[in-house]
């Protein structure tokens, strides 16, 4: 292992077990040497945005993409960079670039989701959500979608998504309260009814739901949560 690789896993040792003014001292070390190194200016980028120094982080993620191109760690840690920064059109940019070089990356779609939701794009969220999805990314990717898809006026496809949100995690409440209100205005109240039961047994103290509950399904009865 040459002298740079060796100090880099030294100060990325240093990085994870939260020393990071040791750390600091030996990214600059090795960049002093070797400015060119583009996995140094990576995992010092990562350290200066963990220190909130994003303005900082965002520069050395730049010079590691010019020089590693083909980084796509580095493309994504940059796109997130640039979201933290308000600046979802150019996070946007840098997730479809991370996708350019590996497709089916499931950080990057989720990402490019968060970025055009954030940019006023809710059909281009709704997709890379959908696709982030269909890898099985998880509860939460799943309920983001199933928000946007309900934003385009596909409640259907919305409360399908949110099933499935629930089923990977039923101890989202919010989750619980949009798949009731959604199926309320589809018409199907007993499933409804049966979903503001469950957000009721996540929180029992939120009157607004049994009043919701009460105006569909009348007064209390004994019935278990959806499962």
């Amino acid at each position: 292992m040459s002298d740079s690789h060796s100090l880099l896993a030294e100060a990325f040792d240093r990085h994870q077990s939260g020393r990071f003014d040791e750390a600091e001292g030996l990214y600059r070390r090795i960049l002093a040497s070797e400015p060119a190194e583009a996995e140094a200016l990576h995992r010092y980028s990562l350290l200066a945005a963990q220190l909130g120094r994003l303005e900082e982080a965002d520069g050395l993620l730049v010079r590691a993409l010019t020089l590693d191109a083909r980084a796509t760690e580095a493309a994504v840690n940059h796109a997130k960079i640039l979201r933290a920064l308000r600046r979802p059109e150019d996070a946007a940019r840098r997730f479809r670039y991370a996708l350019e070089l590996s497709p089916a990356l499931p950080t990057a779609l989720e990402g490019l989701g968060h970025a055009e939701r954030e940019a006023g794009h809710t059909a281009a969220a709704a997709e890379s959500y959908g696709r982030a999805a269909r890898l099985g990314t998880g509860a939460a990717v799943l309920h983001r979608w199933g928000i946007a898809l309900e934003s385009l006026g596909r409640p259907e496809a919305a409360a399908e998504a949110l099933r499935c949100s629930a089923r990977l995690d039923p101890t989202v409440p919010s989750v619980a309260v949009r798949l009731a209100t959604i199926l309320e205005r589809l018409g199907c109240k007993g499933e409804a009814a049966g979903w503001y039961r469950h957000a009721l047994v996540l929180q029992p103290g939120r009157d607004e739901l049994r009043r919701a509950l009460f105006d569909i399904a009348g007064p209390p009865v004994d019935q278990p949560p959806v499962a």
